[in-house]
């Protein structure tokens, strides 16, 4: 028997490469599994006249393969590859320590470098622009590598399972849903319950509020008021358990595959004040003194190997002795919070697996936990943020403000991240953050793998190049299912990854391999050990103008067999090396429809989504809204800002006093809201929490009983611009406010248009419940000038 064969069959999986190649029916039975859903078998049995002469035929049941196990796949989001205690970092994590103990720990493990991509290469087992996800999914185009939906040929692993027999759920963050789809007009299959999973509770953005959270249970929203006074990855943590307890309950025998992908750790970092408590004063030495202190741990760890080099501080990221008092003190406070957060979601993922030993089901359940779905991220800047989609525009927050509003971080009244410096420590002892796919730092992360006893030294650390495409094949031979050639009717792409599970018993570090990285312009490319970067010069929390650039890019060259954490560029002394590795880079990239490329970040880019896709565009002038109780994902919904507008809305109040919310679309961190207060117009603008932001008119007359008519007219010259804002009712004027600028950036990405009510985070206080509107609201016309 070779030796690859003895890894295989200690691993109690079938001797063939079944995670990149199909295997005939012969090899796994009777059932051939390459062609999804399995038809059905003919019938085999006999039929008489009289059912006491026949024979029934043999069951159409698909089941799971016999001995196939569970798996909890969990993927954290903007953890760097130091924040946790099982890579070294300062962030006490002990129930991933614990999966280390038994399983394995990669250190060489890599994603794209940010979200949407990072979970398409999950899911599919496919590199990002391959299965259509080239970026976000909420900068969707008709370029074949950015179209921001996954692509039917590049079937998900849970539809694999699904129809292979598993049981399949997904809690949290699902950011692989096109905005514009994010409606109840659908179409619903790029949902996750679209994408194979049976059961589906989380929420279909790039971030959430932790506090008031919109959440869907498969396609349908969720109460509001489900689980108020829990923290949103609490629910999630309930809602897997009373899962898990049902699909035993339904089917002791039946596999299951739960996918777990809280939120936190990316902005807004809210969590409870007791959980903070216990870093006070930890992070106050700073992030430069912070990553030695890092480094020396990973180093007597053996988390990075020895002769690592600690790499020096990015010039745009300023050092922690040249901060402000004020500066050093928001600074702190705003990491003992992610901290916080991190050691929270620790806490929620122990609690599955505790339930999951008690019911004896944990040794038989393969465990992936990825610290991570990018680098940590520095898009707040080097002061940080106590509101981060505002500062996706513009980092204006002077420090004066975010020092005076230091004990809101954490809470309700926050949607902070903090500043880049930590991002960077956070990446120990790695090169930048999140979004640099052209170095480690935003695309290296921790990724931890246990199954029972099959790692054949627990606790080991793998330096094995690996990378998120490898989970879908890894989880695949597990379960000893071959990759479909048809799913749903659809010819399939092959799998671009490779299964891990021969590494649990016999690391190859020299693996050959070659991967190609691109994010927005950075560029990456792994070839057998050595790493070819690609820079062009722009910073993580940066936008380019909306006209683009063609920036120059900067190649530089690491042989990774003497230097995990890229300090030594080489280009300088094999430029022949240098000149090979680009010409490959554009082969990997012409072949997994890379191009075109674009070095803009998310503002910029979104500019071109309206000429394609979706309400947002140009061309569209006149919208209707048929009753209350209608909510639309906000940047689904036309664009309520950067060009004038009139709202005109009919309005049946249940009395002269009445209140409530006629339309608003945001929150408090971003947003706008038209509503009566007992009877009285009102409106407010806010484009941040600071009072200066905050425009409103508060009429003092009570409307009329006959007025049924309520306009709000928004009057600008350009984008960016002041705009006036004004009401009427019945041809009447009722106030007027001048904007300082027409912009704003609707906050939380899970936030909507809403009439009739405010759901989620509320734009500002309302005399009813979620400002709910006393009467009817037959019509709101929306036209555009």
């Amino acid at each position: 028997m070779d030796k690859k064969s003895k890894i295989l069959r200690r691993l109690n999986i079938i001797a063939l490469p079944v995670a990149v190649a199909c295997a005939s029916a012969a090899v796994y039975g009777q059932t051939d599994r390459t062609i999804l859903p399995i038809p059905e078998k003919p019938f085999d049995g006999t039929i008489a006249p009289n059912a006491l002469d026949s024979i029934p035929g043999s069951s159409n049941r698909i089941t799971a393969p016999k001995g196939a196990p569970n798996f909890f796949v969990v993927m954290s989001d903007d953890v760097g590859f130091a924040m946790s205690s099982a890579f070294g970092g300062p962030v006490p994590t002990p129930n991933m320590e614990r999966v280390a103990k038994r399983g394995q720990r990669f250190n060489r493990f890599h994603t794209t470098g940010i979200c949407s991509p990072s979970r398409a290469s999950l899911l599919t087992g496919r590199n990002h622009h391959n299965a259509g996800v080239g970026y976000l999914s909420d900068i969707n185009t008709e370029y074949p590598g950015y179209k921001g939906r996954i692509l039917r040929s590049t079937a998900t692993i849970a539809q694999t399972l699904s129809l292979n027999g598993y049981s399949t759920a997904m809690f949290g963050k699902h950011h692989n849903t096109p905005t514009h789809e994010r409606t109840e007009a659908g179409p619903f299959d790029n949902w996750p319950t679209g994408l194979g999973f049976d059961y589906f509770f989380g929420f279909i953005s790039g971030d959430s509020d932790q506090y008031e959270p919109i959440l869907y249970r498969g396609i349908n929203r969720a109460d509001m008021d489900e689980g108020k006074g829990k923290l949103l990855e609490a629910r999630l943590a309930d809602d897997m358990i009373r899962w898990v307890h049902n699909q035993n309950a339904g089917d002791p025998e039946k596999p299951f595959m739960i996918y777990f992908s809280p939120g936190s750790t990316h902005a807004p970092h809210q969590v409870p004040a007791e959980y903070i408590a216990p870093f006070q004063g930890q992070f106050d030495q700073g992030w430069d003194k912070e990553r030695e202190t890092i480094f020396k741990r990973q180093l007597a760890q053996g988390i990075v190997p020895r002769g690592t080099r600690l790499t020096a501080r990015p010039e745009e990221i300023p050092a922690w002795n040249s901060l402000t008092a004020k500066q050093k003190a928001f600074g702190a406070r705003s990491m003992e919070v992610a901290a916080a957060q991190l050691v929270f979601q620790d806490e929620q993922i122990g609690r599955l697996l505790d339930e999951l030993e008690r019911m004896g089901e944990l040794d038989n359940t393969l465990v992936v936990i990825i610290n991570g779905d990018n680098g940590a991220s520095a898009e707040a800047g080097p002061k940080g943020t106590l509101n981060e989609m505002r500062t996706m525009g513009v980092h204006d927050e002077t420090d004066e403000w975010l020092y005076a509003n230091i004990d809101k971080l954490g809470g309700p009244d926050s949607y902070a991240s903090y500043p880049a410096g930590w991002a960077w420590a956070m990446a120990t002892p790695l090169r930048w953050t999140k979004q640099v796919a052209s170095m480690f730092g935003g695309t290296r992360n921790g990724m931890i793998m246990s199954w029972g006893d099959k790692a054949s030294e627990p606790g080991s650390v793998c330096p094995q190049f690996t990378h998120l495409i490898d989970i879908t094949p890894t989880l695949l031979a597990a379960a000893q299912l071959p990759v479909p050639e048809s799913v749903l009717g659809t010819a399939q792409k092959p799998i671009d990854g490779e299964d891990l599970l021969p590494s649990m018993v016999q690391c190859d570090s020299e693996k050959p391999r070659t991967q190609y990285f691109e994010i927005g312009g950075k560029i990456g490319l792994y070839y057998n050990g050595w790493f070819l970067s690609g820079d062009d010069g722009r910073v993580p929390w940066e936008n380019l103008p909306p006209g683009g650039t063609r920036p120059q890019i900067d190649w530089t060259l690491y042989d990774l067999s003497t230097d995990f954490s890229q300090a030594r560029d080489l280009s300088a002394q094999v430029p022949e090396r240098v000149a090979m590795m680009i010409d490959l880079w554009k082969r990997e990239a012409a072949r997994n429809n890379v191009y075109p490329i674009d070095h803009r970040f998310a503002i910029a880019r979104a500019g071109d989504r309206g000429k394609t896709v979706g309400t947002i565009g140009p061309s569209a002038t006149h919208f209707d809204y048929w009753g209350k109780d209608v909510s639309v994902a906000a940047h689904s919904a036309p664009m309520l800002m950067l060009r004038s507008y009139t709202v005109t809305a009919t309005i049946k109040r249940a009395r002269a006093d009445a209140s409530g919310v006629i339309l608003a679309v945001g929150s408090q961190f971003g947003g706008w809201s038209l509503f009566l207060d007992k009877g009285r117009l009102n409106y407010v603008w806010a484009r941040s929490m600071h009072p200066d932001e905050i425009q409103t008119i508060r009429s003092e007359k009570v409307l009329p009983d006959n007025v049924s008519t309520v306009v709000l007219k928004f009057k600008t010259n350009k984008p960016g611009a002041p705009a006036t804002v004004s009401l009427w009712a019945d041809n009447v004027h009722y106030g007027s406010v001048i904007l300082p600028r027409n912009y704003l950036i609707v906050a939380g990405g899970g936030e909507t248009l809403d009439i009739g009510r405010d759901l989620g985070v509320a734009v500002t206080d309302y005399p009813t419940h979620r400002g709910e509107f006393e009467g009817d609201i037959p019509h709101i016309a929306i036209d555009f000038d």
